[in-house]
């Protein structure tokens, strides 16, 4: 080799080197071309997580493949969870592949010098539920630590373990299985004016045996409570009556730390009165709204919901407070649960709403054109599963351009359903001439 050529060929090198290095320090920096080829523009970078793990990922319908395939030619796509860099700002469409799952695909906006996250997506099975009871499901009731089931048939008492899936039965005896309340240790159960203990479930406790006139049992704990026309009893561990409260005229109640909370109306007048549950002496009076009657929900929470059904009104009531008990009003409720002692999530016939208790705004979350018939909150509070006459689906909370829709189950109808955790869904449902419970495993 001349030297003139020599001298060429490191004259080549010290050109390809000045260009590029310049460019590969700013790619490695966070920089590139923008996409008119003349300025260097700052660039952003999606961090991405799914459950389960290793969805290929999808920009605007290009699959995302490593280093190694683009130089081997080989099909080793970028899975996740994963970050893709180096992303020029503006917006991208994002989509999730797994096989024998739902995609997920979101519209987002990469913003120059920082992260977009897409880390709570959650992909969904594509697949059949199965049988585990073929019979006709009146209705199912989870219980608090939701890993225990009770199932009504037409004539049995089905308690169903979630975990293992067994079962133990008894006669339904002609239960009405309008009113079921789980004690909060899940050892005991009201079914009408029933007490059942699961461990032995032939020797139901006839309430109305001990007071004639009982109804409307209610748990504090693992303290039963019921009303006897206008007196409240608490049953004592030996399984006698104790009389707390006696000739009050009162529409419900609710024992809650120490408390018991009655809602008396008088004429036009209706007041929330704050009982000392121990000595049955009244503590506070509150004035509560004009209503027909109210009922407390979601009776978990620190602030007492009251609900006035017949109006489909929420009252939320703060009854510590000396100066404004009464927090919020919110109107057209079917349904509600609390997803945090902040966010309560509500539905009326067709539509689900997200409320702010700090910032009281609201947020419609879907509005759909069936009616919807119940909706829960999925364990990693970032779905809603809800349910119609015919469908089972899950829609996303993340906010950000639409919100993910997946019809999980179709069926000719769907009854009662429940989540356990965050993977099987137990609902009873009747396709072609099948008809009884069944399991969804939605992960």
């Amino acid at each position: 080799m001349t030297l003139r050529v020599r001298r060429i060929l490191s004259l080549i090198f010290i050109v390809l080197f000045i260009s590029i290095t310049p460019a590969i320090m700013l790619y490695a920096a966070g920089y590139r071309l923008n996409k008119n080829g003349f300025s260097v523009q700052r660039t952003g970078m999606f961090i991405i997580d799914s459950k389960p793990k290793g969805a290929k990922i999808f920009i605007n319908e290009r699959p995302q493949k490593t280093w190694s395939s683009l130089i081997f030619n080989k099909e080793n796509s970028i899975t996740t969870p994963a970050k893709i860099k180096n992303l020029l700002p503006g917006e991208y469409d994002l989509k999730l592949e797994l096989g024998g799952y739902w995609s997920w695909e979101k519209k987002l906006t990469i913003n120059p010098g920082s992260s977009t996250f897409a880390e709570n997506i959650y992909l969904f099975k594509n697949d059949l539920p199965m049988q585990i009871a073929p019979s006709e499901i009146n209705s199912v009731y989870l219980s608090p630590k939701k890993n225990q089931a009770v199932i009504l048939s037409s004539d049995l008492i089905t308690f169903l373990n979630l975990s293992d899936e067994s079962q133990k039965s008894a006669k339904r005896n002609n239960l009405a299985g309008k009113n079921i309340f789980w004690s909060e240790d899940q050892n005991k159960i009201i079914i009408d004016n029933y007490l059942y203990n699961l461990a032995d479930l032939n020797s139901a406790v006839d309430l109305k045996k001990i007071t004639p006139n009982s109804f409307n049992y209610k748990w504090a704990g693992d303290t039963l409570y019921y009303q006897d026309k206008n007196s409240i009893y608490r049953l004592s561990i030996s399984g006698l009556p104790e009389k707390i409260i006696s000739n009050r005229i009162f529409n419900d109640y609710s024992a809650k730390n120490n408390y018991l909370y009655l809602i008396v109306k008088s004429g036009s007048t209706v007041n929330l009165e704050v009982i000392d549950a121990a000595t049955g002496q009244n503590f506070k009076t509150i004035n509560l709204p004009a209503a027909p009657s109210y009922s407390f929900i979601n009776t978990e929470q620190n602030l007492l919901n009251l609900y006035d059904e017949s109006h489909k009104i929420l009252y939320l009531i703060n009854p510590e407070s000396a100066y404004q008990p009464l927090t919020e009003i919110v109107n057209n409720v079917k349904t509600s649960f609390w997803v945090d002692s902040a966010n309560l999530i509500y539905a009326n016939d067709f539509e689900i709403w997200l409320y702010n208790l700090e910032t009281k705004s609201k947020t419609l979350i879907t509005r759909i054109s069936d009616e919807i018939n119940n909706a829960i909150l999925h364990q990693s509070k970032d779905y809603i599963i809800y349910s119609t006459k015919q469908t089972i689906n899950a829609i996303e909370l993340d906010e950000r351009e639409k919100r993910n829709s997946t019809e999980l189950i179709k069926f000719d109808s769907i009854g009662s359903f429940v989540l356990t955790g965050e993977k099987i869904i137990f609902f009873s449902g009747k396709i072609g001439n099948s008809e009884g419970l069944y399991k969804f495993l939605i992960q």
